[in-house]
């Protein structure tokens, strides 16, 4: 049957008549469907024409950046009708909204790519800009960038065998020319994020694009001409602290007056808002600690540059000399260097394996810092990180090496202590103070936690950006610059799948709770089987509601778009109806929140529903006897869970 539709598809191309190229929006770049559609090619077919009749209606990519997530995400209900996102996109008129380019080195967790994110995250979300990504690699948060912008993966990274000077100029000069999508809608500006995506950002400025460039790295570890031709090119030049700025002026010949000193700010809003007594209990229980214990957190990755042999010996000169009663543990979490084998050596060498330890990054980090007591940033040599706002955001004091970079600027003396490079024993003196004064941890993490919340939000750097932006750029958009307003955060999500059984469940729900000041959110998006007539019962109700496009038809999928909801900003108030099964205890435990959950499909035994019930301020069953396994697991779940009586009204029913 395949075979014969294939056969079909090629004889209508043999019999297509060539057409002359249509007028069309800024969305296909010629050379990139012709090499991907060798269908087309073959039968002699004008690309554009037969993209404009065909292409778009088959879903086929119109260009190397196109991202169905981003259609999925960005256009909400659109993207459920059509036969095809890229119709769903044409259709949208997005591509004729200013366009920004973002660029970074790689998708991976670490603190440049995540800065970039974020800033991206803003722009996308306003919904002003059509908003593209180029990345020198992929990574573990690849997802999260075709979610928030069309995305480009270099084919030839700068590690790459096959890499050479100039490759990112042709590689992407097709997109840029008379027959690529950019052309008739230039990009108002790139930002190019890191000194290691160097290469991309002079191409595009070869282009013409305009050019503002983030700078989070120690010039000393460059060549000189590398910082030299970024500040060149740039129309603009950020460097995140005082330190890195000095360190790259007397490292390379530097015109300063297109330079500016911007640090990024806390990367997660209302990041530390947690219940911090119940993240440091799930802290220690993960440590096997006891309720004393005295914690001294780093996070980073495990190697030279960050300290982690000077984190070791610190904790050793403490620990050798330690005469109180109350133990302190020294614990790292993050990624191991695989050529640094110093940790395993010195642990096992000296026995400490239990005081200092070493653990795997987590995604729960929020809840690590809660549940910490104090921030040891051990590194010779970085910038201005992003754990240093996290760590003072959830209330910890920090001690760091003067002139290891820009953390020192922000601590002070109010938010911690600063001791000089590599004194080690100043270091281990400065902790014993914060174990034998609470007082003082208290209230230098009080003011850390104060001086991010007041100085340090993401919404100013990101405001801070756009100024550079506009300033910068050289010529305004069609319409003028826009207005970025902030997001408010939601009073109450009400999260729900696309079938009329839950409509019918909000229409109960509507007799105890006001469902139509509550923001609605339809979590399977497109793949809701019923999703087009709940939407249309949420109209007649006038309810707001929000449609959420998962990647793909799986409870992973949801996952992510469902805890993406719960952050930047977060909301007060969340009701999971029939979908707490996308969520794991792991999930929820750390967030400060009220959640209640009404579970009436009968999918979740109470085995998978036990761990999440200390998270939950109330839990619904429509199953009675998996209501009573509960209540016989722990007796104290009979104040939090009760029989969801299976009522409908009339009127709903006939919904």
């Amino acid at each position: 049957m395949i075979d014969k539709l294939r056969k079909r598809a090629r004889n209508r191309l043999r019999t297509m008549t060539p057409q002359p190229a249509v007028e069309m929006p800024p969305v296909l770049d010629l050379a990139f469907y012709g090499k991907t559609n060798p269908d087309v090619t073959a039968a002699g077919v004008d690309p554009a024409g037969h993209f404009w009749t065909y292409g778009a209606v088959e879903g086929r990519s119109p260009n190397s950046f196109f991202s169905h997530g981003y259609v999925h995400s960005h256009l909400d209900q659109s993207s459920l009708s059509g036969p095809s996102e890229v119709s769903a996109y044409i259709r949208s008129g997005l591509f004729a909204k200013p366009r920004l380019i973002f660029v970074s080195h790689d998708a991976s967790r670490t603190g440049a790519p995540a800065i970039i994110l974020r800033l991206l995250e803003m722009f996308s979300r306003s919904g002003l800009f059509e908003c593209f990504s180029i990345l020198d690699e992929g990574g573990e948060r690849l997802p999260e960038f075709k979610a928030l912008s069309h995305t480009h993966v270099m084919t030839t990274s700068r590690r790459g065998k096959a890499w050479s000077d100039g490759y990112a100029s042709r590689e992407l000069q097709d997109a840029f020319g008379p027959d690529g999508l950019f052309h008739g809608n230039m990009p108002v500006c790139a930002l190019v994020n890191s000194t290691e995506s160097f290469h991309i950002g002079r191409a595009l400025a070869e282009i013409g694009v305009p050019v503002v460039s983030l700078i989070h790295e120690i010039a000393s570890y460059y060549p000189p001409e590398v910082f030299a031709s970024i500040v060149s090119y740039s129309r603009k030049s950020v460097f995140p602290s005082q330190f890195v700025s000095r360190v790259a002026a007397s490292h390379a010949a530097l015109d300063l007056s297109t330079t500016t000193i911007r640090g990024q700010g806390l990367l997660e809003d209302d990041f530390g808002v947690v219940d911090r007594h119940k993240c440091r209990r799930l802290l220690h229980e993960r440590l096997g600690v006891g309720d004393d214990a005295f914690i001294v957190l780093n996070v980073g990755t495990v190697d030279i540059r960050k300290g982690a042999d000077m984190f070791i010996e610190t904790a050793r000169l403490f620990l050798e000399d330690e005469t109180r009663d109350r133990p302190v543990y020294f614990v790292w979490f993050g990624m191991r260097d695989a050529a640094f084998g110093y940790v395993d050596d010195v642990l096992t060498r000296h026995d400490l394996s239990d005081r200092i330890r070493f653990l795997p990054s987590t995604a729960a980090i929020e809840q690590v810092f809660a549940g910490g007591d104090l921030f040891f940033l051990s590194a010779r040599a970085d910038p201005f990180p992003c754990v240093i706002h996290e760590a003072m955001a959830c209330g910890l004091p920090v001690i760091a090496f003067r002139n290891g970079g820009g953390a020192p600027e922000l601590v002070g003396d109010a938010c911690g202590t600063v001791v000089e490079m590599g004194d080690l024993a100043a270091a281990a003196a400065a902790i014993g103070r914060y174990v034998d004064d609470p007082d003082l941890r208290e209230r230098q993490g009080a003011a850390a936690r104060d001086q991010i919340r007041s100085d340090w939000d993401y919404r100013s750097y990101c405001d801070d950006i756009y100024r550079i932006i506009r300033d910068t750029a050289g010529r305004a958009p069609k319409c003028g610059w826009p207005d970025m307003p902030a997001l408010a955060p939601e009073d109450h999500l009400v999260v729900i799948e696309g079938c009329l059984r839950d409509l019918r469940l909000l229409d109960d729900l509507h007799r105890e709770m006001p469902i139509d000041e509550a923001r609605i959110v339809l979590i399977d998006g497109r793949f809701g089987q019923e999703a087009d007539e709940v939407i249309a019962g949420l109209t007649a109700r006038r309810w707001r509601y929000r449609v959420c496009q998962p990647e793909h038809d799986t409870t992973e999928a949801r996952r992510t778009r469902l805890l993406a909801l719960f952050k930047n900003p977060k909301p007060r108030r969340v009701t999971l109806v029939n979908t707490l099964g996308c969520l794991t205890d792991h999930d929820i435990g750390p967030l400060a929140f009220p959640i209640r959950a009404v579970e009436t499909a009968g999918t979740l035994s109470a085995g998978a529903v036990y761990p999440m019930l200390p998270h939950l301020e109330q839990l619904r069953l429509s199953d009675a006897q998996a209501a009573a396994q509960l209540w016989s697991l722990n007796p104290l779940a009979e104040g939090r869970v009760s029989i969801w009586p299976n009522v409908h009204s009339k009127q709903a029913e006939g919904a």
